[in-house]
């Protein structure tokens, strides 16, 4: 693969690392280069997202890849972790309807629903785990928006998302960090993890700080135990 931007190539080398890890058992997919988030205009998909832009950072993180994704957890030996990322092409996403059936009712929910486009998902086991960004026009930076079957919600938003806070960019970078981790984005939205519906992500959470110093060392977690440590 060629002609990689300096954040395409930590990407794809942090696949290989989950890939060639032999204390991780993994499913792994990577393809080749799609255009560039530059040449790419919401309102050509709908318009509806007229007055959208993607801004100057966003322009210059972006993943052109057709497909980067993973599913993998520990062996038996070690604390059960487990994760899953599969990072959505905007070509894809644009063209992607809404998630809102059944669970608009009001038409600010409508509307609401109707600006989230899917940049990550868990194709493979984690059924019910979206990110979404959300396309509102005029604005500096976009939202991301996580979805999860969890009994989450946003005041006066349509139950089951919760917005992070963290921009797009940022969220590649703890992706890197994470590994997909199910659960790590809770860990950037404003969410206490200390009701027992949680205690599957909290679990899951506490093992990847344990292991992840031995199974992809030289980085620094700290920033995540704090985060996990303010939600529980």
């Amino acid at each position: 693969m060629s002609s990689l931007t300096r954040n395409e190539q930590l990407h794809l080398d942090s696949l290989r690392e989950i890939e060639n890890c032999p204390l991780v058992e993994s499913q792994c997919s990577g393809a080749d280069l799609d255009r560039s988030l530059s040449s790419i205009l919401p309102e050509e998909y709908d318009e509806s997202w007229e007055g959208v832009r993607f801004s100057e950072s966003m322009l210059g993180c972006y993943l052109r890849f057709y497909e980067l994704g993973a599913a993998w957890r520990t062996v038996e030996d070690l604390p059960d972790v487990k994760g899953e990322f599969s990072l959505v092409n905007f070509h894809d996403a644009l063209q992607v309807g809404d998630p809102g059936a059944g669970r608009a009712k009001t038409d600010f929910h409508r509307e609401f629903l109707s600006q989230l486009c899917p940049v990550d998902r868990t194709p493979r086991f984690g059924a019910g785990m979206q990110t979404y960004i959300r396309l509102q026009a005029d604005v500096d930076e976009l939202e991301l928006w996580y979805s999860d079957i969890a009994d989450i919600e946003q005041p006066s938003y349509p139950s089951g998302f919760i917005k992070l806070d963290i921009g797009y960019c940022e969220y590649l970078k703890m992706l890197l960090l994470t590994k997909g981790a199910y659960g790590w984005q809770y860990l950037f939205a404003g969410i206490s993890l200390s009701r027992g519906d949680f205690s599957e992500s909290i679990n899951n959470l506490k093992n990847m700080l344990q292991v992840f110093p031995e199974l992809f060392p030289g980085r620094d977690y700290s920033s995540l135990r704090t985060r996990l440590e303010a939600r529980l």
